[in-house]
């Protein structure tokens, strides 16, 4: 058994088309949290799969379901040491047909954006992090 714990992120975005381009939603985490652009991210309980944690903080971040779009293994996952301890973070993503607001939690994210690919590259503070967005950025071409 692994002491490692389980942890999910998960990529949403919109596809590019009419000379729109594709854009992916990332949060803004508060400062005590880390602080920083993410996309959404989190624990996954002992008991579950990582996939279904990833669903589970996908609706608890934005109010969003797997079912609202196109749900994506990214097939992608990587090996960290976190705040609490060795960690394995696996990546999903949810290809939406058009972006819409999430419901967010004030108690970990100040704000919301959509924002281009090159963009989000540009935010994000982890590689592991553009890694999993370059695996998803080819499901919104």
């Amino acid at each position: 058994m692994s002491n490692r714990s389980k942890k999910a992120q998960v990529w949403i975005g919109v596809a590019g088309h009419q000379g729109t381009p594709a854009r992916v939603l990332l949060f803004r985490v508060l400062d005590r949290r880390g602080g920083g652009w993410h996309p959404v991210t989190g624990g996954v309980e002992e008991d579950e799969t990582v996939e279904a944690g990833a669903m589970l903080e996908l609706l608890e971040e934005t109010g969003f379901r797997s079912e609202d779009g196109r749900w994506v293994d990214l097939e992608y996952s990587f090996c960290f040491e976190g705040r609490f301890g060795p960690a394995e973070e696996a990546a999903y993503g949810l290809v939406l047909t058009e972006s819409r607001s999430p419901t967010i939690d004030s108690s970990e994210h100040l704000a919301f954006e959509w924002v281009s690919i090159e963009e989000a590259f540009q935010r994000l503070g982890f590689d592991s992090q553009r890694d999993a967005l370059k695996r998803f950025s080819c499901y919104l071409r």
